[in-house]
């Protein structure tokens, strides 16, 4: 069933019993990339909340200038 699901890549790795640094490798990886969307969303929401923040004292200085 091992050998179904995984790629030519680690089924040639895991025969030649390479498979434990296989593992920990795809795990590294995995950890990498979330860490790099969760900065890319963290900075998306940051900018997002100061631009509507600035955006409505703008808004009210537009108003008491009236």
């Amino acid at each position: 069933m091992s050998s179904f699901l995984s790629c030519v890549t680690c089924q040639a790795n895991s025969s030649l019993g390479g498979s434990d640094a296989v593992g920990w490798s795809i795990f590294f990886l995995l950890i990498v990339i979330l860490m790099v969307m969760a900065t890319v969303v963290f900075f998306m929401v940051r900018m997002a909340m100061r631009a509507k923040k600035f955006a409505m004292e703008e808004e009210a200085a537009l108003l008491s200038q009236d």
